[in-house]
């Protein structure tokens, strides 16, 4: 017998044991304990009131979780991972699991659903496929451990371009934001990351999104570049984009970690730029999405 709770009804534990399950033997390494669940579901806008565990002849199977905002395309949906635990796979439990959430989405009037796959899981994207997603671009997460070389990112921007620091919310404002970047990518998954946009003169020409990460010692452990854009149409966009990876990964002498997220397949001055620095993909995903 095939049954679906709500992840508000079950004890924390029991979730990120199902959870962990739903992700053994995947593509990356997705286990986590309880603080850094419950951390990540906060940063990330995720509901556990709407996320479904399945529970097969009662034993957890299968989960989804879920995340929702209302933006100018309406009300939108993240799928924020689906799993089956390893006992369960290959019975046909995914495909009962997602339209049992689909039809979720639907009580919940949802005008777009997304959601993101790694490439080489093909299996997953044929299941996602089945429920009616379409994918609609590709991203990029690409790594660089070692210091950048600062000629790289010469010649200087102009003096008359001036770079502020703002919240990641002031970012979303701006005309040409790209409210089609990936869930997680977005400045309302940003509560603890940084923003700086681009002026010249009076008009607002580039911003970034991106996160630092320390060491418990308060070291800097890692820089993450979730968005970086220059506004359309501007013949000086790639010094623009060189200037705010100068002040995003900054200092460039130091030998830390520089990870870029999810960054669309199509953006290809800065990906050009980012391979010019030494920047290596490590995970390419597909962007999928469901029009209800």
């Amino acid at each position: 017998m095939i049954t679906f709770n709500r992840f508000s009804q079950l004890p924390a534990n029991e979730i990120v044991a199902l959870w962990n399950k739903g992700f053994e033997g995947y593509f990356t390494n997705a286990a986590m304990n309880l603080d850094r669940f419950m951390a990540r579901t906060v940063s990330e806008g995720l509901s556990l009131e709407h996320s479904l565990a399945m529970i097969v002849d009662g034993e957890p199977a299968g989960f989804v979780m879920n995340g929702f905002r209302t933006t100018n395309e309406g009300k939108i949906a993240w799928n924020g991972g689906t799993g089956i635990a390893p006992a369960h796979r290959g019975k046909g439990y995914g495909k009962q699991l997602m339209a049992q959430n689909v039809q979720l989405y639907r009580e919940q009037n949802v005008n777009l659903a997304l959601l993101e796959a790694i490439i080489q899981n093909e299996p997953a994207i044929k299941l996602y496929q089945g429920a009616g997603y379409q994918i609609t671009g590709q991203l990029v997460c690409s790594i660089l451990e070692d210091a950048i070389d600062p000629s790289l990112l010469l010649p200087s921007f102009p003096h008359r371009f001036v770079i502020r620091h703002a919240k990641p919310r002031d970012a979303g404002m701006l005309s040409f934001y790209n409210h089609d970047a990936a869930w997680q990518t977005g400045w309302q998954s940003l509560n603890d990351g940084e923003c700086c946009i681009i002026a010249d003169g009076e008009e607002l020409v580039g911003y970034a999104l991106y996160k630092r990460n320390y060491s418990e010692d308060g070291s800097l452990a890692s820089i993450v570049l979730l968005q970086c854009e220059a506004a359309p149409r501007r013949a000086d966009s790639g010094k623009i984009l060189k200037a705010l990876l100068k002040e995003v990964f900054s200092p460039l002498e130091m030998p830390y970690k520089r990870m870029t997220l999810n960054i669309r397949h199509t953006h290809d001055e800065l990906l050009e730029l980012l391979d010019r620095l030494g920047f290596k993909p490590y995970i390419e995903q597909v962007h999928m999405s469901l029009r209800l």
